[in-house]
């Protein structure tokens, strides 16, 4: 078999990857990408993009209409199709999974292999066992704070804590440091603030690394990142500010730094898996994406969204006691939740989507899954909400009795595009680096793509083109 690596450096465009190889400030970035046969994905999804519906499009080889999976929060039971880890360990090989989505559960990898699933995982499962107390570590700070997906960094005494079993799961000294300097940091220069979301990447690429053997790998692995799109969604009109003249005049100070941060922790990354295929020309990395961003203009943002800062109080108002259910790991705008019952689902969809403000604004959607609802909690008109009432029940009520508060923010500047990026990366001689036109491939097509590679070896395998 030929084992396989595959980065998953979520959303991440051409344009943004073309702009910082321009800079000789990434020399790994640079040299990656110049090696590499590049290529484009094209989503086939349907409906709002999204990274919990793209990836396993790619990971099963099937759009969201085949493999039914629609949210963050669904019982995996409701999914269809297999991701490529499961088909190659049926077929007697080894993997190694770290933060793929929608991953969990973890299933057994095979002989030296490893499973950590992803950040919104039910529970802290994986395998090794001694991974647990991290996993649990990373699923409370992402409960913490959903606004922006584990941006939000670890007291000083909760790292002192879980400090063996930081150590134990592979985290090394160097990145202790850099953590304690960020806290420490942060309060002299808030604009640092910024760079608490890149440091869960750093933190499990550590993890990664210890259990990843370049000499003797996986027959498949994963890496998943999402700090360069969690930047990238704010701060691309900072990268490319001539996208943007409407702020041409406001004097607005530049958050690029914060990108460039980021670039700097891929560089690291693209550093240690191009020393791995050095080490070992069997290997082949893949750097994929599932989808890119542009540019967007929010022009019709108010300033302000509605956020569930407590999912108890919106369920009780609901009709639910805390027994009738289980929270399920989701990201803002949306929460989930299980519920065993069907007649409580049933009427808990109903009132959630009852509550209204202004004249008849309904601001709440639920989804029902299986068991479990995926609720989200749009953001009204200015009009409808400036008061802060809410109509439940046929009672005015305030925002804050519905576990729900205003929260003022900037729009994002980019968001999700059908086009990714893709690039196979080998240190053997004439394996990689000659194909640079990019050719568009369907993103449900990598699947076989990557299993052909597996079992025959990437020179053989073909991709399958998409017309012009």
């Amino acid at each position: 078999m030929t084992p396989i690596l595959l980065l998953e450096i979520n959303e991440v465009p051409w344009k943004i990857i073309d702009h910082y190889t321009r800079n000789n400030e990434f020399p790994n970035v640079r040299r990656f990408f110049e090696n590499a046969d590049q290529f484009t994905t094209v989503t086939v999804d349907t409906g709002e993009l999204s990274p919990w519906v793209t990836w396993p499009s790619f990971h099963r080889g099937m759009g969201n209409l085949d493999h039914k999976i629609k949210n963050l929060g669904q019982d995996p039971k409701t999914f269809c199709g297999t991701p490529v880890w499961e088909d190659i360990r049926a077929n007697g090989g080894t993997i190694g999974i770290c933060g793929s989505m929608q991953s969990w559960p973890p299933i057994d990898p095979g002989q030296n292999g490893f499973y950590l699933p992803d950040t919104f995982a039910h529970d802290e499962s994986c395998i090794p066992n001694y991974l647990n107390p991290i996993q649990a570590f990373n699923l409370s700070q992402v409960k913490k704070n959903a606004r922006v997906v584990n941006s939000k960094l670890p007291s000083l005494s909760e790292l002192t804590n879980i400090a063996s079993a930081l150590m134990k799961s592979g985290i090394t000294l160097n990145t202790v440091a850099r953590l304690t300097g960020q806290l420490i940091g942060e309060r002299f220069d808030k604009s640092l603030v910024g760079r608490r979301s890149t440091y869960q990447s750093i933190l499990f690429w550590d993890v990664f690394c210890k259990h990843y053997n370049p000499v003797s790998p996986p027959d498949f692995s994963t890496f998943f990142s999402n700090h360069v799109a969690g930047l990238m969604h704010r701060y691309w009109c900072d990268v490319f500010p001539e996208e943007f003249p409407e702020f041409a005049d406001k004097n607005l100070p530049s958050n690029e730094h914060l990108m460039r941060f980021a670039f700097h922790v891929l560089d690291d990354i693209l550093e240690k898996v191009m020393q791995w295929a050095e080490s070992n020309p069997e290997l082949l990395v893949i750097f994929a994406s599932s989808m890119g961003q542009a540019a967007v203009h929010r022009d019709q943002h108010e300033g302000f969204e509605l956020v569930v800062d407590s999912v108890e109080t919106l369920m009780s108002k609901a009709g639910l006691n805390g027994q009738d259910y289980k929270p399920l790991m989701a990201m803002v705008p949306q929460i989930a939740v299980e519920i065993a019952d069907a007649n409580l689902r049933s009427s808990a969809k109903h009132a959630l989507e009852s509550f209204y403000c202004g004249a008849d604004c309904h601001f709440i959607s639920v989804q029902e899954i299986g068991i479990s609802l995926s609720i989200t909690v749009g953001t009204p008109p200015k009009k409808d909400i400036t008061d802060n009432l809410v109509k439940v029940n046929g009672n005015l009520l305030p925002l804050n009795e519905l576990g729900i508060y205003k929260q003022d923010i900037e729009p994002g500047t980019a968001y999700h595009i059908p086009e990714g990026s893709l690039a196979f990366y080998s240190a053997a001689k004439g394996r990689s680096g000659s194909v640079k036109q990019r050719s568009k491939v369907s993103a449900d097509k990598v699947k076989s793509w990557m299993l052909d590679i597996n079992k025959n070896g990437y020179t053989t395998a073909k991709p399958e083109i998409m017309a012009a």
